[in-house]
């Protein structure tokens, strides 16, 4: 039976026990208990996609995030709140489909690279609000990045969606240069406008009410993107018209591509802060039984 020639301070020996049990516990345990509350900290996920071969195309959507989203066009669902809506009905019906997200108004941001995991993609989805102190639109640099986004991918088909109301009036990259760069990587571009051209439509004013505005558009270059890419062009005036634009484009061919299917993480650190409170169980009876009261009997004298 091992002894103790220490006293314990926060039930830890101050001095090396006697006995190889004793000695390990003392050692190991601190340790060991600190290593599982940062594990419990760092919020741990257990993950099991079931990995298999699966029909996928890649799409890189660009999505205009510029002010004049804000427009409605049927009076009750402006432009921005209908295309992350029907751009949700749209992921969710190609579960096996790898999706990027890039959002532009005067500069383009990658939102999420390429992705199966739809539920992250809803909620990126979810939480986007328009920014109109960069205004602005840079179609070309949006289509620039998501052409680099899918250059390195496997698919067969990779295709991209444009989705916009305007022309475009920032960035250095023209629409067109960005359309040959995917002509030449064999991507196709989807174009979608966003409207109808030339039209007035109502925008909500920050004190409230509306204004009538005319927002330039350019549908003559979304045509020759889509054109010099192989895609369609694509005109919605209205949400309406947006869900039948992205039905259309529900037609592309298919591929197999090892694909991991959407899945929710399932937290670990409950778990490691268990197991830290088993561990420590002894150290606190220990601290509480040993504090402030004579040595016992069975722990030798120094």
């Amino acid at each position: 039976m091992a002894t103790w020639r220490a006293s314990y301070r926060w039930g830890i020996p101050r001095e090396r026990p006697v006995g190889t049990f004793a000695r390990l516990t003392a050692r190991f345990l601190p340790p060991l208990l600190a290593a599982l509350l940062v594990l419990a900290a760092a919020g741990p996920e257990w993950r099991s996609p079931l990995r298999g071969r699966a029909p996928v195309v890649d799409f890189a959507v660009v999505l205009d995030g510029s002010s004049s989203m804000r427009a409605l066009d049927d009076g009750r669902e402006d432009r921005w709140t209908a295309a992350r809506r029907l751009l949700k009905t749209f992921v969710a019906g190609r579960p096996d489909d790898r999706f990027a997200l890039i959002l532009f108004s005067a500069h383009p941001v990658t939102l999420t690279p390429l992705t199966a995991n739809h539920v992250r993609l809803f909620r990126i989805l979810d939480r986007l609000e328009l920014d109109s102190r960069d205004d602005g639109t840079a179609i070309g640099s949006g289509l620039m990045t998501a052409v680099r986004r899918l250059a390195d991918s496997p698919a067969r088909s990779r295709v991209i969606l444009l989705l916009t109301d305007g022309a475009q009036n920032r960035g250095r990259v023209s629409a067109l240069e960005a359309a040959q760069e995917a002509q030449a990587q064999g991507i196709r571009v989807h174009t979608m406008m966003l409207g109808r051209p030339g039209a007035e439509s109502l925008y909500p004013l920050d004190g409230g009410g509306f204004a009538r505005l005319r927002v330039d558009s350019d549908p003559d270059t979304l045509r020759r993107i889509a054109l010099a890419t192989g895609g369609e062009f694509l005109s919605a005036d209205d949400p309406a018209g947006l869900a039948r634009s992205l039905a259309a484009v529900d037609q592309l061919e298919k591929t197999a591509l090892p694909v991991d299917p959407p899945t929710e993480g399932k937290p670990l650190g409950r778990w490691f802060l268990m197991a830290a409170a088993l561990l420590g169980l002894p150290l606190a009876f220990d601290l509480l039984r040993k504090r402030g009261r004579k040595r016992p009997d069975w722990i030798a004298a120094p």
